[in-house]
């Protein structure tokens, strides 16, 4: 019988590089399944039924989340976000992330 081996730290990896306004380069990684969830709830909030405040927080923490989540080992902050980007960034973030995530799962190789 034959000896067989798997290593997780020889997985080819995607990853998501995105330029922050400060200037920062920071290759993102897949997210983790406790990010992926809150992804995945947001795109089913309804933002008619909260707060403006509120949904910037959502968006701005999750950004944040999401993005710390990278190769460079750098942290990105809540108060960072929504002191530095507005509701139409954080959400084309989200959706341009949502989609490499939805992408390299449905790839076969």
């Amino acid at each position: 019988m034959a000896n067989v081996s798997f290593d997780f730290n020889k997985i080819k990896r995607s990853f998501f590089n995105v330029t922050l306004k400060d200037g920062r380069k920071l290759q993102v990684k897949m997210p983790m399944k406790k990010t992926f969830d809150k992804l995945s709830a947001l795109q089913n909030l309804d933002q008619n039924e909260v707060e403006i405040n509120d949904v910037m927080d959502t968006y701005g923490a999750l950004c944040a989340e999401t993005l710390s989540h990278n190769l460079n080992k750098e942290t990105v902050t809540t108060e960072y976000m929504v002191g530095n980007y507005d509701i139409e960034e954080m959400t084309e973030f989200i959706k341009q992330f949502y989609i490499f995530v939805g992408g390299v799962t449905e790839d076969p190789n």
